[in-house]
């Protein structure tokens, strides 16, 4: 095993620029196509956008969800709650469930986008390391099926794993503020 830790230098001014292009974008907004005002108990009429406590890492983890095993979740812009779309109740059958079909501008639906976003992250980690075996193995693992396995498994043997999920978790974070924010909605510090 090597210690890649020189190697990954160039990582953290990396992660700086990264967690602050979700910020940058929201300020730089000026429509927000999915703020509705509609006099809902607690939403006001006219928002420019919402400020809600939002746990950006479950955020993160609806967006990477895959799309056909994962029905996405819905954010609550009362409380910046998210709920799982399999515990709503869309009837209203009265089981207790949460119903956003009864105050749709309450709701916000954050859908499942797959892990397309995630093997964008591995091929850009790869191209960071400059030990070029090292990154032509690792551009090798993240090929076909199978690839989030054979890339873990690298990062373990190779001790690039605390490098891997700085970043990992960084993009992941920066990902969910830019598509909050793409919807009018910042997360604030809870």
């Amino acid at each position: 095993m090597r210690d890649c830790g020189a190697e990954m230098s160039c990582v953290a001014p990396y992660l700086d620029l990264t967690a602050a292009r979700g910020a940058q974008r929201f300020g730089a907004l000026t429509t927000y196509p999915n703020c509705r005002g509609g006099g809902s108990a607690g939403v006001a009429e006219a928002h420019d956008h919402w400020e809600l406590p939002i746990d950006l890492e479950w955020v993160a983890t609806v967006l990477e969800g895959d799309p056909i095993r994962s029905q996405g979740a819905f954010l609550d812009l009362q409380t910046g709650e998210l709920i799982p779309a399999f515990a709503t109740d869309f009837e209203g059958a009265g089981s207790g469930a949460v119903n956003p079909g009864a105050e749709p501008d309450r709701w916000l639906f954050v859908p499942s986008l797959g892990s397309r976003a995630a093997r964008q992250d591995m091929a850009e980690f790869a191209t960071m390391i400059t030990y070029r075996p090292l990154r032509k193995r690792m551009e090798l693992a993240i090929e076909g099926l199978g690839a989030f396995r054979r890339f873990r498994d690298l990062i373990y043997s190779e001790g690039l794993v605390t490098d891997w999920h700085a970043f990992s978790d960084n993009r992941r974070i920066a990902r969910a503020r830019e598509f909050l924010a793409d919807l009018g909605v910042q997360a604030s510090a809870s």
